[in-house]
């Protein structure tokens, strides 16, 4: 038996029970992937008067990662191999994961069959947390922060940019998405997929019109280049995902993460943060009741008193609204139920 397999809910629910003899409260122990992923967890288990300790990756291995982390939830089958349960989690060990495309595509490998297969194990239902955080309906207040300029909302649509955005990428999503099910198509990677969807600058100025019309034509040639998926296959696929959540407007929530937040988000903050820090301090200047030393010093202080915007997008916990949220709460209602 190795370390992995005495890491498990019963270890920890000892180790409360020892604790409690000496007077300290009752914690339940969460693995997560990473540092980065502690906050986002940490918030919601907060919110639902869950008292955990949350660690990165194990305590078992430095390695970090979702592969890591769901090595603590083991799966056993029966004698025929068609039906399994889940050891190692439980009451007093949690898992919390990223989905990628475990949610979507519900039992295609064995980390999927635990994830959705467990009460134990929470998941994003995003992408990652990432896809949280660039959550269209609070990028205006990142900005707004970011700038410290009011003009943040009528410079550009941030919801119905990414609407516009997530409608073009659906076919070519659902497309993909339905090539990762088939063994025919294993190389077929979801790398490719987020590399022809990424944006290599918006133009703003026009709320990013010109960058959406160049991005349909990408994503048409793309998809004349692909194998045929006869429309009655595709379209039941399309309903399967339709009852998951999965509509062509809001699609954004679940392409991978980082491709998201790094190579499409960020393209059209940049030029909006850098042109409304520029407004403000162009407003700052035309001030002619002062000084040209007082000009200088409101200047200053206006730019030490900014944050960079990717520090806040970072850190935004503006994401509860999400429909994809109801799940986790859900999740954890289950979980007490227990």
């Amino acid at each position: 038996m190795g370390i992995k397999d005495k890491v498990n809910s019963d270890f920890f629910g000892g180790r409360n029970y020892y604790n409690k003899s000496k007077g300290e409260e009752k914690l339940i122990t969460v693995f997560v992937e990473s540092e980065d992923d502690i906050p986002f967890w940490k918030d919601i288990f907060d919110k639902s008067n869950l008292r955990t300790k949350i660690y990165p990756g194990s305590q078992t291995s430095p390695a970090r990662g979702r592969e890591e982390v769901l090595k603590h939830a083991r799966l056993k089958y029966d004698k025929d191999g068609s039906k399994f349960e889940i050891t190692g989690v439980g009451k007093y060990l949690i898992l919390c994961v990223d989905s990628d495309c475990s949610y979507l595509l519900k039992n295609r490998t064995e980390n999927s069959k635990k994830i959705n297969g467990s009460p134990y194990i929470f998941q994003t239902y995003t992408y990652s947390i990432e896809n949280y955080k660039c959550y269209a309906e609070s990028l205006h207040k990142i900005v707004k922060r970011a700038t410290l300029n009011d003009n943040a909302q009528t410079l550009f649509n941030y919801v119905d940019f990414l609407k516009k955005y997530s409608t073009i990428i659906y076919d070519l999503f659902v497309y993909f998405l339905y090539y990762y099910t088939k063994e025919e198509y294993a190389n077929v990677r979801i790398d490719d997929f987020s590399d022809i969807i990424k944006l290599s600058q918006v133009d703003t100025l026009s709320q990013g019109e010109k960058t959406l019309a160049k991005l349909t034509e990408i994503v048409k040639d793309k998809l004349t280049t692909l194998d045929k998926i006869p429309d009655t296959q595709i379209n039941q696929f399309k309903t399967k995902l339709n009852k998951l959540g999965v509509k062509p407007e809001n699609t954004y929530l679940f392409i991978k993460g980082h491709t998201l937040f790094d190579e499409i988000v960020c393209k059209f903050l940049t030029p909006i943060t850098s042109n409304l820090k520029k407004q403000k301090i162009e407003q700052i200047q035309k001030d002619e009741e002062i000084s040209k030393e007082k000009i200088i010093q409101n200047i200053d202080n206006y730019n030490n008193s900014l944050t960079y915007y990717k520090v806040l997008l970072h850190n935004n916990t503006d994401y509860y609204e999400c429909f994809l949220m109801k799940k986790i709460w859900k999740d954890i209602e289950k979980y007490n139920s227990l």
